[in-house]
């Protein structure tokens, strides 16, 4: 979501004065000039559609390609699963709330949306200032990216899956959209699919009866009785078994609940984040998967990326961390150099377990290397533009890497030259000049 899609700098996602009375779509581009299209109480749907009461003749626009309407918190977009996809300011939406002077893109046409007595939030997101989505932090291009749609994903009632890998953060970005949400004053329940046995899970999930199985011995609401009017964060969900997917589809398509053991119904309105580690799509080729419930929970998909393809970050992710803890502790140089060179296979989450332990032990005005008595996890290899080379003879830098080759292939030539990139003649000759 880089500024070269746009000339303004300012993306604006949520409002939070009344919505407006009054809307307008401007077209100003396509086969059409400067058309205003008033939107009012009646869903606007804007297509190729004879019937659409924003018809575009743009042969990249389908039949009925989105449509805007008027909710609480202002006008929004949806696109109707369009063949080409709806932009809103650069960013593919499926749903997204409109800002005045927000551009949406359809096909090659775009339109610009104006609204009257309707004003972005003081102070409101920037894109170039998007570092931060709750307690989430990153200045990398990809965060930055991430963090944008979020905000723009966050005031919708999609289903948001999170993927990436475990440590990555994902029950700290799930929280963030319930609170950037017009559900934030309502519940937020976590239930972790992969932590829960699996002869309670449905239980836990919809609820049961008194009687309904041995330990049953009150009634008891479910994760999505619990969060009505809020959202549900299902953590692990590509652990849940097969045989309850089904039932969770039912739940997400029509909002009733049903408890184990009985066959009364109770209607919800809850929002569904959900997360996993797994590939999806990959379980869904397995078999392990229903593409029924994917689609569903899909609605809006963001994956986050991994810490070790986020290394810009890790100075301020190290920095936040210890300041949550103690406020007046700095991080040494040395210490940061060790934090650097660390792989992360635990991602955000292992580098604030370390963070933890080196507060608790420190006992000078900042983190030292010594601080990391815990700290025996695998350490990244330096690169060769980080070896101290600098100085050294071609011919000395030669030797070592050949030394070292035959060493670490145990005398083994033929793998030693195939490592080193050259043929085993001219490693022949090399051992021979440099006396190996």
């Amino acid at each position: 979501m880089g500024e070269e899609r746009r000339g303004d700098p300012t993306l604006s996602i949520r409002t939070v004065n009344a919505p407006s009375k009054a809307g307008w779509l401007v077209v100003h581009g396509g086969t059409m000039m400067e058309l205003r299209v008033p939107v009012t109480e009646v869903p606007l749907c804007i297509g190729k559609d004879p019937d659409a009461q924003l018809r575009l003749e743009d042969p990249h626009v389908s039949a009925r390609h989105a449509e805007v309407v008027r909710t609480d918190s202002g006008f929004a977009i949806t696109d109707l699963d369009s063949r080409n996809g709806t932009l809103v300011d650069g960013v593919s939406i499926r749903s997204a709330v409109l800002q005045p002077g927000a551009t949406i893109t359809v096909g090659t046409t775009r339109i610009r949306f104006e609204s009257r007595g309707q004003a972005p939030v003081a102070g409101a997101f920037e894109e170039r200032e998007a570092t931060r989505f709750g307690r989430a932090i990153g200045q990398t291009p990809a965060m930055r990216q991430l963090f944008g749609v979020l905000h723009r994903i966050a005031p919708t009632d999609l289903s948001v899956c999170v993927l990436g890998e475990t440590g990555t953060g994902k029950d700290v970005i799930a929280r963030a959209i319930h609170d950037g949400s017009l559900r934030k004053d309502k519940p937020f329940v976590v239930l972790d699919c992969g932590a829960v046995a699996s002869n309670l899970i449905e239980s836990q999930i919809f609820g049961h009866v008194r009687g309904a199985f041995t330990g049953a011995v009150s009634d008891r609401a479910g994760a999505f009785e619990e969060a009505d009017g809020g959202t549900v964060f299902l953590d692990e969900i590509g652990e849940l078994a097969l045989d309850l997917q089904p039932k969770l589809l039912r739940v997400l398509e029509t909002g009733i609940v049903v408890r184990v053991g009985t066959t009364s119904e109770h209607v919800v309105s809850v929002r569904v984040i959900a997360a996993t580690n797994r590939d999806l799509q990959a379980e869904v080729r397995a078999g392990r998967f229903r593409e029924d419930l994917w689609f569903r929970l899909s609605a809006a998909v963001v994956t986050l990326p991994p810490l070790r393809d986020r290394r810009q970050d890790l100075t301020d992710l190290a920095t936040s961390f210890v300041q949550a803890i103690r406020p007046d502790l700095g991080i040494g140089v040395d210490a940061m150099a060790i934090l650097e060179n660390h792989d992360w296979p635990g991602n955000v989450r292992e580098l604030k377990n370390v963070i933890e332990g080196a507060v608790a032990v420190c006992e000078g005005s900042e983190l030292s290397p010594r601080d990391f008595v815990l700290f025996h996890r695998r350490m990244r290899q330096p690169t060769i533009d980080r070896l101290p080379l600098a100085g050294k003879s071609l011919d000395s830098i030669e030797r070592s890497a050949i030394r070292q080759s035959l060493a670490h292939f145990e005398g083994n030539k033929t793998k030693a030259a195939e490592a080193l990139g050259i043929a085993p003649s001219t490693l022949y000759a090399k051992i021979k000049k440099y006396e190996l």
